[in-house]
């Protein structure tokens, strides 16, 4: 019965501490957490390739090091996504992890990218985000301006800025996601 009352005092004080509780939230700015350099041990040489993740509705480049940069190493850094420290610091990518196949040096500087039944059913938003993603990592190599999109050797529609096409595409196809310089 003492243990009883001891805790009923307790709630009591506890209770009338003098606290007033908020009439309205206050947001709290929390800033993004640094994203780590990534590289290679010390000594050890590498070239880099620029992926492209997004945050909100932008695109952001990223540096990731590579042994070659070619358009399949390049899509194969892309479908892996951000890193945990870069999904800490805000960053996603709009694709989910699956093979991409690539055809270079196709007449005109058209790359053309193979795609999965999993990319073809991306919805809303990230349908866009998705393609700008491999059209801007793809466009950031030598000699691919645009990208045409297929499913087992057929042309896919994608979504641009200004619509449907199944016409090869490139970064212009894309100014509502263009990166912001940091």
């Amino acid at each position: 019965m003492r243990a009883l009352l001891a805790l009923l005092c307790g709630l009591v004080v506890l209770a009338g501490c003098g606290v007033e509780p908020q009439p309205v939230p206050e947001p709290l700015p929390i800033p993004a957490p640094p994203v780590p350099e990534q590289g290679l041990p010390e000594g050890e040489t590498s070239t880099v390739v620029t992926v492209f993740f997004v945050r909100g509705a932008e695109l952001v480049p990223v540096e990731r090091p590579v042994e070659r940069v070619t358009p399949a190493e390049a899509l194969a850094v892309l479908t892996a996504g951000p890193t945990r420290s870069e999904v800490i610091a805000g960053l996603r990518t709009a694709l989910a992890p699956q093979p991409l196949t690539v055809d270079v040096g196709l007449p005109g500087g058209i790359t053309s990218v193979d795609v999965t039944p999993e990319f073809t059913g991306i919805t809303g938003g990230n349908q866009l985000l998705a393609v700008a993603q491999v059209v801007w990592t793809l466009t950031g190599l030598e000699d691919t301006n645009q990208v045409r999109f297929l499913l087992n050797g057929v042309p896919v529609e994608v979504p641009t800025d200004s619509g449907l096409t199944n016409d090869p595409v490139g970064r212009d196809h894309f100014p509502s996601v263009v990166p912001v310089p940091e």
